[in-house]
């Protein structure tokens, strides 16, 4: 992701960052993980391999795992942000998700050398390489944002006094 300018998450409330997560990100990383299916599949047929059978069970895990974190934050977490400005919830299973996506994108960087290309892989390789290495950086941009930014917005917010 190449950002022209810095963006200070810090100024933004939970409800601006969950509309900027949904709307600018979420999509963006559904269309590369498809894109990137595709590049597995092709080179799959292509090439057999351990290292490559392995790439794309683990890839098919990671597509899955995603695409449930996306759905649980679309249908639960941040309508529940958006509707109770106040109130609190359990960030627990979103953070044990956001533990298995990370356990998963590590196993992909060892398999794909640190993403360190090597002279002896073929070009659908580097590419596929090259697509994960992009994947990984853009789930960590949402996951740091989440993390650092709107778990602190969530966790912040106190209930109305009784009266």
């Amino acid at each position: 992701m190449h950002n022209l300018h810095i963006i200070n998450y810090n100024d933004f409330s939970a409800e601006e960052l969950c509309n900027y997560l949904e709307e600018r990100h979420y999509p963006q990383i559904l269309a590369d993980l498809e894109t990137t299916q595709n590049y597995l599949e092709f080179l799959s047929s292509e090439e057999h391999s351990e290292t490559t059978d392995l790439t794309n069970t683990l890839f098919h895990k990671l597509q899955e795992e995603v695409k449930q974190l996306f759905v649980k934050d679309h249908i639960l977490l941040f309508p529940h942000v958006k509707k109770h400005p106040v109130s609190q919830i359990s960030l627990a299973p979103i953070n044990s998700i956001h533990q298995r996506v990370m356990a998963i994108l590590q196993k992909l960087r060892g398999l794909m050398n640190n993403y360190v290309q090597q002279p002896n892989w073929s070009n659908q390789f580097k590419i596929c390489c090259n697509e994960l290495y992009a994947i990984e950086q853009n789930i960590q941009h949402i996951l740091y944002i989440k993390e650092n930014f709107l778990w602190t917005k969530i966790e912040n917010r106190t209930a109305p006094a009784p009266e």
